[in-house]
């Protein structure tokens, strides 16, 4: 129900570039470590999900771990590692000049 829905998705993310991408890997780090919880983007392009991230709070580097919802082949985790339907990808991986909203559901309280 949409009452369910605002108590749980609290954490909408509007992000006005690939090229700005980069500068969310503190806000994802925060969201991981606090949440836990897959986040959902989507926007200009492809949907993906975030399962994690790396970031680097010295350099500022992030590293995004990626699961391609898109997969459509046989349950098999080996053939989707292989394949990069799951992986870690770099800033270079988001479109630039494509727009992203990130939905990081909230656990409950």
């Amino acid at each position: 129900t949409k009452q369910w829905y605002q108590r749980r998705v609290r954490g909408i993310q509007f992000v006005s570039s690939g090229e700005d991408m980069a500068m969310q890997g503190g806000l994802l780090s925060h969201h991981f470590r606090t949440q836990g919880t897959p986040v959902m983007i989507g926007g200009g392009v492809l949907a993906h999900t975030i399962l994690g991230v790396s970031y680097d709070t010295v350099t500022g580097d992030t590293k995004f771990l990626i699961l391609d919802p898109h997969y459509t082949g046989k349950e098999d985790i080996a053939t989707i590692i292989k394949e990069g339907w799951r992986a870690w990808k770099t800033d270079n991986f988001w479109v630039k000049t494509a727009h992203y909203n990130m939905c990081m559901p909230q656990r409950p309280s």
